[in-house]
């Protein structure tokens, strides 16, 4: 027991190897130093060991890799029947897929026109219709509405309306059809409900 007094406690062995290193000192001494007037020194690059290049190609061999290219089929006329040719033909129109998004809305949009009493019937119902109409959830108007919805989207679809091909003359037709359309069929059902 008379060992462990002599040599201390660990707290104090602690206190006193802080006393033998100055920690001031050794802090000047590992410290980086800046001096702004001094320019900065870039870090010196590693040496990068460099693989011995294979023996040079000869620049002729090089060039005969890609050969010019040919025309496969000669040729024995002369320019200006080709561009007679090339007038001759139609061009196609090129579709893309920006175009059909563009084609069905405008398609969607132009049956919501035409169809806007029904659609409007159908509103009228669900919002001030009877309980027994809303229980059945305006089935009658549902069915009128979405019967001449589907024959108006039909037929503008079957016809290429607002197609990227139409003028807008074709397609001011087109809606002209799309409108006695919908009057034929008004009167296809009226006749109905009176041989009833």
């Amino acid at each position: 027991m008379s060992n462990n007094k002599d040599q201390g406690s660990a707290r104090d062995y602690i206190k006193s190897y802080v006393k033998e290193s100055n920690t001031e000192d050794y802090l000047q001494k590992e410290q980086p130093h800046y001096d702004p007037t001094k320019p900065i020194q870039s870090p010196q690059p590693t040496p990068v060991e460099q693989e011995p290049l294979p023996e040079a190609i000869q620049t002729s061999e090089h060039y005969k890799v890609h050969l010019p290219t040919q025309n496969p089929i000669p040729s024995s006329e002369t320019k200006e029947p080709r561009t007679e040719k090339q007038q001759q033909q139609t061009q196609q129109p090129v579709w893309a897929a920006r175009d059909f998004k563009e084609q069905r809305s405008e398609i969607h949009e132009t049956s919501l026109t035409v169809c806007a009493d029904l659609h409007e019937n159908l509103m009228t119902c669900f919002q001030h219709g009877s309980w027994w109409d809303k229980a059945k959830m305006c089935e009658e108007q549902k069915q009128k509405f979405w019967s001449c919805y589907n024959a108006q989207k039909k037929f503008l679809k079957e016809v290429n309306y607002k197609g990227p091909v139409n003028t807008e003359k074709e397609d001011n037709e087109i809606l002209l059809r799309a409108y006695k359309l919908r009057d034929r069929i008004d009167q296809q059902k009226q006749e109905k409900k009176t041989e009833e």
